[in-house]
């Protein structure tokens, strides 16, 4: 069996779907239980989740498939957003349940921040590390006040390969055990509404990173545009499986941004206010 595993599910449709399966994803059949999904979740969000059915018992089919199994990414139709009280129009937060079942901690990269998940985060208190737009999220002293074992980091527009590596090298050092990362491609430099730099190099370096992690579960959210996700799949493959690194593309981020990284970086090291 290869290094990584891709699942997704027949009945999720799409052309991320159609893009996994060209990556050679296993297809999910069968639907998932509520019981999987009331493990987690409100009687409120069950409620509304039922008048959507079968997309999220699709996804709880995904997420069962995934427990036992070691490096799998995963696409489930973006699952953050699924919170403690209500739907809010997304699906069963698989991410929170895969973290429940196997003791995990949850790392969140997206540009947006991952309401649902943070919900969830009050009320089951795993570890939990948010790495988002600052600009479209609370203040990592707030979030500090609030959680129990979060660490954030709200990082500044302009932010590019060299801020997400070194936020993430530090989070992947910080997490030991099984980890499940909730990942976005809209901080890619080419998402069309986003204000992130990042770029293949950062997804190739992601997975160089996990290759040597006994345990791992990737949940694909945001995917931005069918170019910016094949791309950024591609590299983040290619990282995990040891294959060669994508073309190098220059982008020097502002001495402010770094600065303001690097400071984010210190408080979380020594937990300061």
């Amino acid at each position: 069996m290869p290094r990584r595993l891709l699942l997704t599910h027949a009945n999720l449709g799409g052309w991320i779907s159609q893009k996994m399966r060209e990556m050679g994803a296993e297809v999910v059949e069968g639907l998932g239980s509520w019981d999987a999904v009331g493990e987690i979740h409100s009687d409120v969000f069950l409620r509304d989740a039922r008048r959507r059915e079968a997309e999220v018992l699709a996804a709880a089919a995904v997420a069962e498939a995934a427990l036992g199994r070691e490096g799998v990414i995963f696409y489930a139709g973006g699952t953050a957003g699924a919170g403690l009280h209500a739907s809010r129009g997304a699906l069963f937060n698989v991410s929170v349940f895969l973290a429940k079942r196997l003791g995990a901690a949850v790392v969140a990269v997206d540009r947006h921040f991952p309401w649902g998940t943070w919900e969830l985060h009050l009320e089951h208190k795993f570890p939990l590390y948010l790495v988002y737009g600052g600009a479209e999220g609370p203040s990592r002293r707030y979030l500090a006040k609030r959680g129990h074992d979060v660490v954030a980091f709200p990082l500044p527009p302009g932010a590019g390969d060299r801020s997400f590596g070194k936020v993430l090298s530090y989070v992947l050092r910080e997490v030991e055990g099984p980890l499940v990362l909730q990942l976005g491609f809209d901080i890619h430099r080419k998402d069309p509404t986003g204000y992130f730099f990042a770029s293949e190099a950062f997804f190739y370096r992601l997975g160089e990173e996990l290759r040597g992690r006994q345990r791992f579960y990737i949940s694909i959210e945001c995917p931005s545009t069918p170019a910016v996700f094949t791309a950024s799949l591609s590299a983040l493959l290619s990282g995990l499986e040891g294959g060669g690194p994508p073309p190098a593309e220059r982008y020097e981020e502002s001495g402010d941004v770094l600065r303001e990284v690097d400071l984010l970086l210190r408080r979380a090291r020594g937990r300061l206010s």
